[in-house]
């Protein structure tokens, strides 16, 4: 559960990183545009100086022809633009200058971009770090699975084991008599005991049953009852 909040938090986070890397990129369109359309309402009204500055010109040369007074030479219009006529709006060619990018927002692009590339590299650690976990978390995992398969086989081979010693008791305490098996049975631990006689036939148990202690006889009748009441409950463990 851990691990998917962590994937759901990082994946939120690159959304976000994406939606702002957006709204910067419209923004500085924006900024483009508005400075572009500036330069172009500017233009024509610097173009409307030069025919102005030339009909002035024409009109002069011919006041001065009907007086008889020769024509006074006039600044070319590029003198005017140099004079500050033109507004700066047009170069001395005639073409528009180059815009100037704002220093401000050049330094504003430059520090979001540097936020967002420490952010991304952020989310790299992050995203490092949760896969070593996972790594070593799988690591002791499979080391538990491992671990559980070998203590379920030892057991497996313990119970066939103990199983084997038992069935090999059972004969013998059968192959007694009754009097001398019951002898034993009388100092053995009830558990045991009765795990044994639990095995043999009903006739071979009765008879040490028989012969044993009253007091150990009804101990041992009542586990049997129990066993036999219960039929998953193993009796001759020592749990």
């Amino acid at each position: 559960m851990l691990f998917r909040l962590l994937h759901i938090a990082c994946g939120l986070m690159i959304i976000l990183l994406g939606v702002k890397v957006y709204d910067l990129v419209g923004y500085v369109d924006a900024s483009t545009d508005s400075s572009l359309m500036s330069s172009a309402m500017a233009q024509p009204a610097a173009m409307q100086v030069v025919p102005k500055a030339a009909a002035g010109e024409a009109a002069s040369k011919r006041a001065d022809a009907e007086d008889g007074k020769p024509a006074q030479q006039k600044a070319p219009s590029s003198d005017l633009c140099k004079s500050g006529g033109c507004q700066g709006a047009l170069s001395p060619t005639g073409t528009v200058d180059a815009i100037t990018p704002d220093p401000t927002l050049k330094t504003e692009l430059a520090a979001r971009q540097q936020e967002l590339d420490r952010k991304a590299a952020a989310l790299e650690d992050r995203q490092r770090l949760v896969d070593a976990a996972e790594e070593e978390l799988q690591r002791r995992m499979t080391a538990l699975q491992t671990s559980r398969s070998q203590f379920e086989e030892t057991a497996r081979h313990s119970d066939e084991l103990l199983n084997q010693d038992a069935e090999r008791l059972v004969r013998i305490y059968e192959a007694m008599k009754p009097v001398d098996a019951a002898a034993i049975f009388n100092i053995l631990d009830l558990r045991v005991g009765v795990g044994l006689l639990n095995r043999m036939s009903p006739r071979k148990a009765s008879a040490i049953m028989e012969a044993m202690s009253p007091q150990r006889a009804i101990l041992a009748t009542q586990l049997l009852a129990n066993a036999h009441a219960h039929p998953g409950m193993h009796i001759g463990d020592n749990g």
